[in-house]
């Protein structure tokens, strides 16, 4: 396996972050545009909830996260 030659998979040039305002802006509206797609779950838990403040961030974080991976299975980068 040593011997193999390493694969670069992707884009190049891809930036983590936008190097322009309007490459940001264009990002942004891909992003938008993508939360509003029918196919996207809604990953908010259904029901009443009480509980302190530690728990409703607690189930924010797990909300976004679970957002960030779904997002990172089904996002198609730009060639």
């Amino acid at each position: 396996m040593r011997d193999q030659p390493m694969r670069i998979v992707g884009n190049r040039h891809w930036q983590e972050f936008a190097s322009t305002p309007q490459e940001a802006l264009e990002r942004g509206a891909r992003l938008d545009a993508m939360t509003r797609l029918p196919g996207v779950p809604d990953f908010q838990p259904r029901g009443i909830f009480r509980g302190t403040q530690a728990f409703f961030d607690t189930m924010d974080a797990e909300k976004e996260r679970n957002r960030q991976a779904w997002f990172q299975e089904h996002a198609k980068r730009p060639t």
